[in-house]
């Protein structure tokens, strides 16, 4: 995908609304744009589709202002300046993406632009292109990180600042990140808050109890979800349904958004503690497990799907069948996956004679995930 429009101001002043998605992954738009335009009254707006899940299209509409409000309050607290050279390495149809190129144009820092999927396991293409742009800052998700940390790759002496974000950080991986020299700013984030929530502010320090940036209202609803409140906050969720599209601004009389996140708040700081809803992250992308226990139940076959933890991509789908199998293992997983994109593909396939269930006859995940 383009980005050399995103580094111009022209861009940013500019009424026109973009719709950035994932050329791998594509989604039906049709109308879309109009619909915004004429229906809702909005311009100057980047769409980016949400991550992962399957069913009825849904896209996160950000007002470039907010964009370019949660850059310069990312400047501020981590003190980047125009001293610094960016390596542009994340997709731009994410937050994680755009936000490199609205921090830049902000405070007049360069961008050394690298393909989002020219990325290798052994991480030698993002060392390349840090060694030819001797660049001060990057972005990663932890799945980048564990493929340098796995290939012993050493950090460039020109960077200063990497900010770690996308998905839980594993506190031994940035233990071992830090031994080979990579700057960590562990950061937490989401689409809808235009990039950056809460953000380390050293490179040596903790990744849990991160402090929140100061453009932020927080708070905590009756069930420990995040609510935030700010001028970086996205304008809503458009939503393709039978009848057309629909515009919801996902927030309350107030301007409160309540996330997804159960999160602890203490002194400024905030600490992730995980979703409330059924989506779990595979290599940075969000992923719903109740949509794929459809696809189990549209088999006729009885079980479901879990997530356990993957050293890489952080999760790994685990499909979870009652039966015994005979061997069938491989077929299964052939079977469920046809079709399916590459994220949203169980890794294996497990039989048990009889699955738990809970007190009202369902399937109990949580004892079939200590079965695991």
């Amino acid at each position: 995908m383009d980005t050399a429009d995103l580094i111009s101001p022209a861009y940013w002043e500019s009424d026109a609304i973009d719709i950035r998605l994932n050329p791998k992954r594509p989604v039906n738009t049709d109308g879309l744009r109009p619909f915004l335009e004429k229906d809702c009254g909005l311009r100057s707006s980047v769409v980016i589709a949400t991550s992962g899940s399957s069913g009825a299209a849904k896209f996160v509409v950000l007002a470039k202002s907010a964009l370019l409000a949660s850059a310069r309050a990312v400047n501020e607290h981590c003190g980047l300046t125009a001293e610094d050279r960016w390596l542009g390495g994340l997709s731009t149809f994410h937050v994680g993406g755009l936000g490199i190129f609205a921090r830049a144009v902000s405070n007049g820092a360069s961008v050394f632009p690298m393909a989002w999927d020219a990325w290798t396991r052994d991480g030698a293409a993002l060392l390349a292109a840090l060694r030819e742009s001797r660049a001060t800052l990057l972005s990663l998700t932890p799945v980048h990180l564990s493929d340098l940390v796995r290939a012993g790759a050493e950090a460039p002496a020109s960077l200063r600042g990497v900010f770690l974000g996308g998905g839980r950080i594993d506190p031994d991986l940035a233990e071992k990140a830090r031994a080979l020299g990579w700057p960590l700013w562990a950061s937490y984030g989401m689409s809808e808050s235009a990039s950056q929530i809460a953000t380390a502010t050293r490179t040596d320090g903790a990744i849990d109890w991160l402090p929140i940036l100061p453009h932020w209202e927080t708070a905590l609803d009756g069930e420990g979800r995040l609510r935030i409140r700010g001028e970086a906050l996205f304008s809503g969720y458009a939503t393709k349904g039978p009848q057309g599209w629909d515009f919801d601004t996902a927030r309350d009389g107030e301007g409160w958004f309540t996330s997804g996140d159960r999160v602890a708040l203490r002194d400024g700081a905030l600490r992730f503690l995980g979703r409330s809803d059924d989506l779990v992250k595979i290599s940075g992308e969000l992923v719903s497990l109740s949509s794929l226990g459809a696809r189990v139940a549209a088999r006729g076959w009885i079980g479901l799907v879990v997530a356990v933890p993957h050293e890489r991509r952080e999760n790994e789908l685990v499909l979870v069948l009652e039966g015994t199998g005979d061997g069938g293992e491989d077929d299964a997983l052939a079977r469920f996956n046809e079709g399916l994109p590459p994220l949203e593909q169980v890794g294996r396939a497990v039989f048990f004679p009889r699955l738990p269930r809970t007190e009202v006859g369902k399937l109990d995940p949580v004892r079939v995930l200590g079965w695991l």
